[in-house]
Order: C-alpha cells, then structure tokens, then sequence
C-alpha cells in the first residue's frame, strides 16, 4: 500500500506538473514540452514577427496579399449623394495629394498586419512640440507610419471619474527606426514624446483596446517554422551530396608515407591525414586537382535525398489556412492551373469585409481627426471604395459579345423592341454615355425608300 501511495502521488505530480507546462506552451495534454521539441517559442514576439514577414516568401506574400488586395485601388472621400466631384471632395483631395497620404496610410496597414497594432503619427504646422495637444493647424506636413516596437504608452489616464478617458494612454514615446547599416554600438535609443491627439492607432481586429490586435503571421507561426524546415534541410541534403565528401579506405597491409618536403628540401613532418585533408580540400576548390592515394581506395559519402513536396504541401496549407487565403493564390501552382472562380471569389469576399470593418472606421476616423484640426471642411462624408471584382476588359468584351448575341437572338425570334440600347452596352464595355445612343426607334415612320417612284417629290 505504502508502493501504491508513492506512485499515485508522483503521478498526481507529474500531471500538475505537465498541466502547468501546457498552459504556457503546446496545446497537446499528453505531450506538454511538444513545442519545445518541434522547436516552436512559447511565445511569439514582435521581433520573430518581423522577421517571419521580412525573411520567408509565405511570410512576406501572406501580408502583401491581402495588402494588395484591399488597396488595390484607393477609396474615395466623398460628400453623401454625390455622383460628380464636388469643391469639398477637391479640397480633400488635394490636401492628401501633398503628402502622398495614400501610400503613408497603405504603409501604415502592412505595419499593422505584421504586429498586434500600428500607429500613424500627424505632423503638422501648429507651432506646437509633439507631447502638447494638436488644437488647431494651419498645414498638414506629413504622416508618419510606426511598428510596434517604434512607439510605447509612457502614461495612462487614471481618473475613474472621467469614463472618456479613462484607461486611454495620457503619453506616447515614438522612436524613429535608424538607417540600415548604421553604427548603433553604444547609441542608445532616441525617444520622443507624442501627445494622443497626434497619434492613431491601428490594430487588427481589435475593439478598443490595441493591445488586443491580432498579428496576421501570428498562427500559422509554427508552420513557418515546418516550412523553413523542410525547405532548408532539403537545400542541405542537395549541399551535402554535391560537396564530395570523400572517405579513404585503407587496405590492411597498406604502409602508406609522406614524401612532402618543405621548400627548402627538409621534410614537412605533416601526417598522412594532413595531406590527405588538403588533397580533399584542393580537390573541391579546383576543377582540375588530383587525388593521390597509397593503397587506398577513394569513395564519396552519398545520402539518399527525400522529395519535399508532400511535407511542403502540408505546412503551406496549414499556413494558408492560418491566414485565411487560398492555397492556389498563396503558392500558384506548378501546374499551369489558375485560381478557381471560387477561390478568387473568396479572396475578394475576404477583402471587402475587411475594408469595411478595419479599414473604413480608420479612414473615418482620420478624416474627423483632420476635421477637427481644421485642415479639412467639416461637413458628412462617406467612405466608398472601389468594387475588387471589378471585370477586366477581356471579360467586358466577352460580355458584350453575349448580350449582342442575345439581341440578335430576340430580334429573329420577332421581338421588335431591342433588349439593349446602345449606352447600355457601352457601359458593359467600360465606356461613356452618348446623348445619342445610336438606336433606332421601332415606334417611328420608317425612313422613306428613295428608289420607291412613288417618293419621288418630281412625281
């Protein structure tokens, strides 16, 4: 009995024990270390997020993917019921224009999607540093975009007795990203501070709380890690093989003796395995070295290298379902076989509730932000973006094709009245409205026959 109470307690312990490893590590009971043997962190940082966007192609095209996607053609601001562009819409236009607002506020969601959250920074002509609140400007000079690691909360606001404010960051610290190859050794970081009301933040998927923002890269990190496996200990395997490694074996009665001599004609003292080693290394360095062996024989270390593909194919799928983006768009295929209809179709779905949730309440808010800024009018405005399915021009003309198809159809079938005018189908193709579509009338007098000598006017 005294066995058994031994056992069930170290057991209970050991099940204590895996059970606090779990929660901070793999989601698997039975194996708690898991991840630390496959070679995944605990936890995922921003720094290991960069570098999984800057240094892995899925990484970098999972992000530019729907990057692309979403911005392929900037939204437009407008006045609510505006068809043409009005003198409000210019203004607004005109003022984005001077500081290429668009690829700032593009650039600041790749940095968003990278992270949990991006900031953009205002900078404007108000006379003002940065930690003082931004009231009034009379210019707007740039946007700047920051990562997560270049901006921090220094303080927040504490008084309960303010439900606005409460909780919300009372100070920012932004710190400017140094030149690529920049001597930093012994420079410490340069940080400055930004005052809330110069600074917006941007977070994926969060409601409110930026910290909550949920980094794209974030769970399909552990696939990252198969596919850098397996795409780089094949590249090995292919290394190893085309290396020679060479291996010299030695019959049992073989004496073999080093000859080499020094320029001066004393003997060297090297080994047998000195000068077979820089035999082996000339041998892969030049195209036209010699090995020389004394009762020896010469072979190569060769491995039998696997076929990656199917390991691959795993890991990029689970990666692409991490992201939500369909395989044959994330990867292509070696095939020649496109995107499905549905694939596409899923994509742009993907997209344009993207632009709807996360991208329109943050260009909204910046328009207010300038408006209240005075460096745009006030007045309503709405946020329209540009439809992601629009057809290209093969896919119009092919559609006009089948609508005059159809109206050909109509007509022989006896249908007097034409389906189409011809706006319409120049709108199908892309093209403008005539005042004159060019149809005629089938309700009026047919134009006279001047061959008939009955409208002859001499008659």
């Amino acid at each position: 009995m005294g066995s058994l109470t031994v056992n069930t307690t170290d057991l209970e312990l050991r099940r204590a024990r895996a059970e606090l490893a779990g929660f901070s590590g793999s989601i698997d009971g039975k194996r708690p270390d898991a991840w630390a043997q496959y070679g995944y962190p605990t936890a995922v940082t921003f720094s290991q997020l960069l570098t999984a966007y800057e240094r892995t192609g899925p990484g970098q095209g999972a992000v530019h993917r729907i990057l692309d996607k979403c911005w392929q053609c900037p939204p437009r601001i407008k006045q609510p019921a505006a068809d043409e562009e009005t003198a409000w819409e210019q203004k607004v236009a005109k003022l984005l224009r001077g500081v290429n607002a668009w690829q700032k506020l593009r650039d600041w969601d790749r940095r968003n999607l990278v992270g949990r959250y991006s900031a953009l920074i205002y900078r404007v002509a108000d006379g003002k540093p940065l930690d003082q609140p931004l009231e009034r400007a009379s210019r707007l000079v740039d946007l700047v975009p920051l990562y997560e690691d270049q901006i921090r909360v220094t303080a927040w606001h504490s008084d309960q007795t303010d439900p606005d404010r409460f909780g919300t960051p009372a100070m920012w610290q932004y710190r400017a990203r140094r030149p690529v190859g920049e001597d930093t050794q012994g420079k410490p970081d340069q940080w400055a501070d930004v005052h809330p009301s110069r600074v917006q933040v941007l977070a994926e998927g969060s409601v409110g709380d930026f910290f909550d923002g949920v980094p794209l890269l974030k769970a399909g990190f552990n696939h990252l890690i198969d596919l850098e496996k397996i795409s780089g200990g094949s590249g090995e395997s292919f290394l190893k093989n085309s290396a020679r490694a060479l291996t010299i074996n030695f019959d049992a009665a073989a004496s073999p003796q080093v000859i080499t001599t020094n320029p001066d004609g004393s003997p060297s003292g090297k080994t047998v395995r000195e000068v077979l080693t820089e035999q082996v290394d000339n041998l892969n360095r030049n195209i036209d070295s010699a090995l020389v062996t004394q009762g020896a024989t010469a072979g190569t270390l060769q491995t039998q290298i696997a076929d990656p593909t199917k390991a691959f194919e795993v890991a990029a799928n689970l990666f692409a379902a991490s992201v939500r983006i369909p395989f044959t768009l994330l990867f292509g295929q070696q095939t020649g076989r496109l995107a499905s209809d549905e694939d596409q179709a899923d994509m742009v779905a993907r997209c344009e509730s993207r632009q709807e949730t996360e991208l329109t309440p943050a260009l909204e808010q910046f328009v207010r932000r300038m408006q209240a800024a005075g460096l745009i009018d006030a007045g309503e405005f709405e946020i329209e973006w540009p439809p992601l399915d629009a057809p290209s021009d093969d896919a119009k003309y092919t559609q006009l094709g089948k609508l005059t198809a159809a109206m050909k159809q109509a007509f022989d079938a006896g249908l007097a009245q034409p389906l189409f005018d011809a706006n319409e189908l120049r709108g199908v193709a892309g093209f403008e409205e005539r005042a004159d579509d060019g149809m005629p009338d089938p309700m009026a007098d047919p134009a006279p026959d001047p061959n008939d000598p009955g409208n002859d006017p001499q008659a």
